[in-house]
């Protein structure tokens, strides 16, 4: 019999609602149920709330609701109840901005499956432990609170937890490897903690995981191989951390992931070529890394990829043609790396391409006029390479462009009209190439245009005003030295800000006013011819001035400071400007550096400076008087340079104060009195120079402070004491000067501590003592001047181990410092080639070694010629002896090479030939025999370079064409410059017997057999004729 549908409908609605009441969990929702909060929940959620103080003014959401006697399941904001057994099961108030802690209280909401507290602005506390009875959580999110100490080990017994997420906050300790044990989680947020320590291998077990975010915490260590079993996982960000070793090539088995971020921590090696395996990547972030080896062409497959970021590494090799085959790619930043090669034709396939950077490489030939096709393109920087050619016309078919950057390259030819129709265009940098011809007129019309720079060009031709556009916001041109700048050239320029023009002939008016008011002002090597440019004065908004090699003259004229009191920058180096510098600049109380270096100005300094300078650069000036005290309350100054002035007095001890100071330099004054102790509180200092002044007493102990020294030069002063002990903990001096003072004793076998030192300067001192064979450890050194001491003993054998001497053909860098966009270049007084010369810059190519007028003894080491870089070498009045080492012929680097006023004796060798670079040659005084060695350099040089030799013969001597007058015999050996002594006399003996012996028994035989006589007389007489033809007429 069938069963009637009403019937069976209410059996249906039976079942269902006995499912539902028996149902412990069930959210479930319909009309006919009620949901009444349990009493202890709801007074567990005030006292929480209590525990709170709550900000309603800033709050995304308030408590309001939470009133005691009110149903929570039903009225209360964040909460959400089982619809079957009116348990709490979720409480969401993120973002609430309270502060206070997490009361005990919440932990009675047993039942809790999702707990968000993110935002809260929890402070100052750990997270209680009850929670770990909140044994069905599946969901805990406590990210932007102020939650300290270590993640709870609990945390790991939260076996249900899908979502953890503690991001912003300040744990701190190593993340527990147990939550290796949380199989069911699919998210985990640790980000922006100072989590330290490594990543747990551990974290490979979390089978279910789609997102890992560790980023900006302090993590080391190697990322581990297990991550790569993370088979769900979609998004994985370690940036910036401090992680190293390489990247795991087990990471290329992610078919999941979309998004890869290890930006900014310290991870070495070649990116592991299985990375190109992952085709979900839309997202591949790898800068600020130590990567090196070439860009994998693997990469090339990764069709789904949105964003490449290799900057910042050490990439090398060519730029991998396969890049061009990633369709959806629309960013594309490979800067600040060393690819080298041509840039891939192929990237102009990149159809979808918004941003390409590749600046700051090594790239070379020319721009690809494929790039012009990239019709999405916004941004293109191929600025700081090696391009050369011209610049492709194609580029201005660009039309979504508003940046292009192709400055400093070697481009070349004139700026294409085809730019003109770049209607979006905001900036256009094209500075230091080799650009010639005229900016076309077709530039006037981008309206949009705000930035244009063409400094340090060729440009050849007149430039018409109507190639600017009134929309110029920054205009920065380098023009030809007859290129004449009227105000006509600026009467549409109204909008213009910044000014930057070089090389030019400014012909302005007295009374013109310009319509633009500059923030930015700079006239670098433009002519001038007189006095202040009188329409600067109408300029108020001055931030940055520079007049620099414009031949300005007269007074610096009071109204500068008094209508530019806001200025930051002020630079007027190299002109021929006179008077005082006056004490109104304190007006400028936002004054950050100021450069009048290399005028005339006179008089004293001011003692009022405005405190915010930090660089003050007052050098080659007449300035006198006493550098004022006052400026020891600069307490923002890094660069103070004072040099080559006439100040008088002490150092002042309040230069002590400058806590900030990075470099000093009081060279070539007239400073009196003792260095000050107080300098050595400057601990940032790395240069310091105080030579050629009147200083006397020794370095102070203190100065072993200064351990960041890079280099400290005292010479010329009257300094005494031994080698300055106090500056044996600068182990990074690369420039150390104490020549021409008073210092003696023996040069310390610490001395090979310095393994940086380039250049060491010890001359003209009273030092004694051998030359400690740790002198060869410093293979970086490249000068090593000890000349007019009273060293004794051998050249140690060591010092054929500079290997910084060693290297032929080195590139000819400047020794120097960069500070603050200003560059502080190491100076040197040498003997060269037998002159006093001043370098005032040291390059990396400037190789010597001077060891002249000490109290040295032995032979030259055998194997000297070992340093093949060496340019100079001076050994001149020692006390040297034995023969000259042929290996010296191997230098062919060798400019000047002086070996006179020893006791040298036996030939000059045959090797010397090979010396195509010597330009001075100085053997004089010693008792060298035979002939000089004929061909190449040795035959320019003149009597003087061998003269005092008396058994010397062959040209430029006089005795250039006769026999030696008698045979040559071994020099006596002397001991010092004035005692002789006959140190080897057995040997003297031997020699004599030998020849005694040889040339008797030649001499008997010829007397005693008729034939032998005449074949000796009749080959001598062939050769006689030979060597001088006009004996061929005589006859006997």
């Amino acid at each position: 019999m069938a069963i009637p549908s009403h019937k069976l409908f209410l059996v249906f609605m039976s079942l269902l609602l006995v499912f539902l009441f028996l149902s412990p969990r069930s959210s479930f929702s319909h009309p006919l149920l009620s949901t009444s909060c349990l009493s202890h929940e709801s007074q567990a959620l005030l006292r929480f709330k209590d525990a709170l103080n709550i900000s309603l003014t800033s709050s995304r959401v308030n408590l309001t609701s939470w009133v005691n006697g009110t149903d929570c399941c039903t009225n209360w904001t964040g909460i959400s109840c089982d619809n079957h057994t009116n348990h709490v099961v979720s409480l969401d108030i993120s973002y609430l901005f309270a502060e206070g802690v997490i009361s005990e209280s919440l932990c009675q909401l047993r039942f809790l499956t999702s707990l968000r507290l993110s935002g809260v602005a929890i402070t100052g506390t750990v997270i209680p432990p009850c929670l770990r009875n909140l044994s069905y959580i599946r969901y805990l999110g406590l990210s932007g609170n102020s939650f300290t100490g270590m993640i709870p080990p609990f945390v790991c017994s939260l076996t249900r937890l899908t979502y953890l997420h503690l991001s912003f906050n300040i744990f701190n300790g190593s993340i527990p490897s147990c939550l290796g044990n949380l199989s069911s989680l699919t998210e985990l947020d640790l980000s922006n903690n100072p989590l330290s320590g490594s990543i747990p291998t551990s974290l490979g077990s979390l089978s279910s995981l789609t997102e890992l975010y560790l980023s900006d915490n302090h993590l080391s260590g190697s990322i581990p191989a297990s991550l790569g079993s993370l088979s769900s996982l979609t998004e994985l960000d370690l940036s910036r951390n401090q992680l190293s070793g390489s990247i795991p090539t087990s990471l290329g088995s992610l078919s999941s992931l979309t998004e890869l971020y290890l930006s900014d921590n310290q991870l070495s090696g070649s990116i592991p070529a299985s990375l190109g395996s992952l085709s979900s990547l839309t997202e591949l972030d790898l800068p600020c890394n130590q990567l090196s080896g070439s860009i994998p062409t693997s990469l090339g497959s990764l069709s789904s990829l949105t964003e490449l970021y290799l900057s910042d590494n050490q990439l090398s090799g060519s730029i991998p043609a396969s890049l061009g085959s990633l369709s959806s790619l629309t960013e594309l930043d490979l800067s600040r790396n060393q690819l080298s090669g041509s840039i891939p034709a192929s990237l102009g396939s990149l159809s979808s391409l918004t941003e390409l950077y590749l600046s700051r490489n090594q790239l070379s030939g020319s721009i690809p006029a494929s790039l012009g096709s990239l019709s999405s393109l916004t941004e293109l920087d191929l600025s700081c390479n090696q391009l050369s050619g011209s610049i492709p016309a194609s580029l201005g078919s660009l039309s979504s462009l508003t940046e292009l950057d192709l400055s400093r390259n070697q481009l070349s030819g004139s700026i294409p009209a085809s730019l003109g129709s770049l209607s979006l265009l905001r900036n256009l940098y094209l500075s230091n190439n080799e650009l010639r011809g005229n900016i076309p007129d077709s530039l006037g019309n981008l309206s949009s245009l705000e930035v244009l720079d063409g400094v340090s060009n060729r440009f050849n031709e007149t430039i018409s005003s109507s190639s600017l556009p009134p929309s110029l916001v920054v205009l920065g041109l380098s023009l030809n030295h007859h290129q004449l700048i009227s105000e006509n050239f600026f009467h549409k320029l109204t909008r213009l800000s910044s000014l930057s023009l070089s090389d030019c002939v400014l012909n302005i008016s007295t009374i013109w006013i310009p319509s633009f008011q500059l923030s930015e002002l700079f006239l670098m090597s433009c002519t001038i011819d007189g006095e202040f440019p009188p329409w600067i004065s109408t300029q108020f908004s001055l931030g940055s001035l520079e007049l620099t090699n414009a031949s300005l003259v007269g007074v610096i004229p009071s109204w500068l400071w008094e209508t530019s009191p806001q200025l930051q920058y002020l630079n007027l180096s190299g002109n021929h400007l006179e008077g005082s510098l006056s004490s109104n600049l304190s007006i400028c109380t936002q004054l950050s550096r100021l450069d009048v270096s290399r005028n005339g100005l006179s008089g004293c300094i001011p003692s009022i400076w405005p405190s915010s300078i930090s660089m003050l650069l007052l050098n080659d000036n007449l300035f006198s008087g006493k550098i004022p005290s006052s400026l020891g309350k600069l307490s923002q100054l890094q660069i103070l340079n004072l040099a080559n002035n006439l100040f008088t007095g002490n150092i002042p001890y309040s230069l002590g104060k400058l806590f900030q100071l990075l470099f000093l330099n009081l060279a070539n004054n007239k400073i009196s009195g003792m260095i000050p102790a107080s300098l050595s509180n400057c601990s940032s200092l790395t240069v310091l120079n105080l030579g050629n002044n009147s200083l006397k007493g020794s370095l102070p102990y203190e100065f072993s402070r200064l351990w960041q020294l890079n280099s400290l030069v005292v010479h010329g002063n009257i300094l005494i004491g031994s080698f300055p002990p106090s500056i044996s903990n600068c182990s990074f001096l690369q420039v150390l000067d104490i020549g021409n003072n008073f210092f003696g004793g023996e040069m310390p076998p610490t001395i090979g501590n310095f393994y940086s030192l380039r250049v060491l300067v010890m001359k003209e001192n009273n030092f004694t003592g051998n030359i400690p064979s740790a002198i060869g450890q410093l293979i970086h050194l490249q000068i090593l001047l000890l000349s007019s001491n009273h060293f004794s003993g051998l050249i140690p054998h060591t010092i054929v181990s500079l290997q910084a001497m060693t290297i032929e053909d080195q590139n000819g860098i400047v020794l120097s410092t960069f500070y603050d966009e200003q560059t502080y270049r190491d100076g040197l007084d040498m003997t060269s080639k037998g002159i006093e010369e001043h370098y005032t810059y040291i390059l990396s190519t400037l190789t010597a070694i001077d060891l002249s007028n000490n109290e040295l003894e032995g032979g030259i080491p055998f194997d000297f010629g070992n340093l093949k870089g060496l340019r100079f070498l001076n050994l001149s009045m020692n006390n040297l002896n034995g023969t000259i080492p042929s290996s010296l012929g191997e230098m062919g680097q060798l400019e000047s090479l002086d070996l006179s006023r020893n006791n040298f004796f036996g030939k000059i060798p045959m090797e010397f030939t090979s010396l195509s670079s010597l330009g001075f040659l100085n053997l004089s005084n010693n008792h060298l025999s035979g002939s000089i060695p004929q061909g190449t350099q040795m035959s320019t040089f003149a009597k003087s370079s061998y003269s005092g030799n008396p058994n010397l013969w062959g040209c430029p001597l006089p005795k250039n064409c006769s026999w030696p007058q008698y045979i040559p015999r071994p020099p006596e050996v002397s001991i010092n410059k004035e005692k002789k002594s006959t140190k080897y006399p057995l040997y003297g003996i031997a020699l004599g017997l030998s020849y005694g012996v040889a040339f008797g028994g030649i001499v008997s035989l010829i007397l005693i057999k008729m034939s032998w006589r005449r074949k000796y007389f009749n080959k001598v007489d062939a050769i006689l004729k030979i060597v001088f033809p006009w004996m061929k007429d005589l006859t006997l």
